[in-house]
């Protein structure tokens, strides 16, 4: 009885070994790499990116929404789940007192389903402004271990120079305390914003790689990232146009989006799709040639894969202003500033 007993506890002591020795030694272990850095008083900018859970076909409207069909029905369980996929940043730096861990979400899921099940915005949910909010550290601490471990997550870790840093702390507080200003509309989330742009809000990608952009990082990979589709106008419902009602089954039957160049017929759109950006990180870690041609070293966090690109000399835009004036026009972005007074 005493050998069966001391031979369970041996067991479990060796089970609680091997699950702690998640990572294949093949790759740095990115936690190791992390705190060295935090040492040496470098400054880290790390992009995490969660995908969907079944990837997004954004070929049509009738094959995004059967997409989206799918990953209701995957999800549907699921007590933590991102329908679109997630992107959020992490900063660390001795230029700032504590990190900057964030992200910019949805603050209610309720609303974005009332917009598209009772409102009937159709696919003007895409760029409407709902409630957003921003992520705590805590929060996001949870999500990296869990997804991590799963392998559902990938990111980007860059060490960057003071320049670039200063730049993306001026612009984090800048961008918050116009959320958190008396008067203020509160935090907005959306598609169609850029956060950059004076006044707007932001979706969870667009936050991210709006970092990436102030930083001067990667520009020429945002195309790969990007997702641009031409909305015909019958396909958007709510305020957006004349409170027209779409349902789901309307979006389900266009096979193509609008295809001519009538700008009345159809509302241009532009989002980074977080799968998209898991993806191409995916891709980098695996194969050689990419990885010598951006300089990069492929890490792991538990079963997540990320890469490490030490960006310290690249060049930063600094005669570029942080926040900038939108020029491409939106309905999204129109009927946005037509419900608020933003202040800067």
């Amino acid at each position: 009885m005493i050998k069966r007993f001391f031979l369970i506890i041996w067991l479990f002591l060796l089970i609680t070994i091997l699950l702690g020795q998640s990572v294949p030694g093949e790759y740095p272990q990115y936690v190791n790499d992390k705190d060295d850095s935090l040492k040496a008083g470098q400054n880290e900018l790390t992009i995490y990116v969660i995908p969907s859970t079944v990837k997004y076909d954004w070929s049509s409207p009738h094959t995004l929404y059967k997409s989206y069909v799918k990953n209701c029905i995957r999800n549907l369980f699921k007590k933590e789940s991102y329908l679109l996929g997630h992107a959020f940043v992490e900063l660390r730096s001795p230029l700032t007192s504590g990190r900057i861990f964030t992200g910019m979400r949805s603050a209610s899921k309720k609303e974005q389903k009332d917009l598209v099940l009772k409102q009937h915005y159709g696919l003007a949910i895409l760029g409407a402004d709902t409630e957003g909010k921003f992520e705590t550290d805590i929060d996001l601490e949870h999500k990296v271990s869990k997804f991590s471990r799963k392998g559902q997550l990938a990111f980007m870790t860059f060490y960057i120079s003071d320049e670039a840093t200063e730049r993306l702390i001026q612009f984090f507080k800048s961008y918050k305390a116009g959320i958190d200003s008396n008067g203020s509309h509160g935090a907005r989330y959306g598609g169609a914003f850029w956060p950059r742009y004076k006044g707007e809000g932001a979706g969870c990608s667009a936050f991210a790689v709006s970092f990436l952009d102030l930083a001067g990082i990667l520009e020429d990979e945002f195309d790969e990232w990007l997702v641009e589709i031409d909305i015909p106008m019958e396909l958007i419902g709510g305020p957006y146009n004349h409170l027209n009602e779409v349902k789901l089954s309307d979006i389900k039957k266009h096979e193509s989006w609008a295809i001519n160049n009538d700008t009345s017929d159809f509302e241009h759109f532009e989002i980074y799709d977080p799968t998209l950006m898991y993806e191409w990180i995916q891709g980098v870690w695996y194969k050689q040639n990419l990885q010598e041609a951006l300089n990069v070293t492929p890490v792991q966090l538990n079963q997540a894969r990320g890469i490490r690109i030490d960006g310290r000399n690249m060049p930063v835009p600094e005669d570029e202003s942080i926040f900038m004036e939108r020029e491409k026009p939106s309905i999204f972005i129109d009927y946005y500033h037509q419900k608020y007074v933003t202040r800067y």
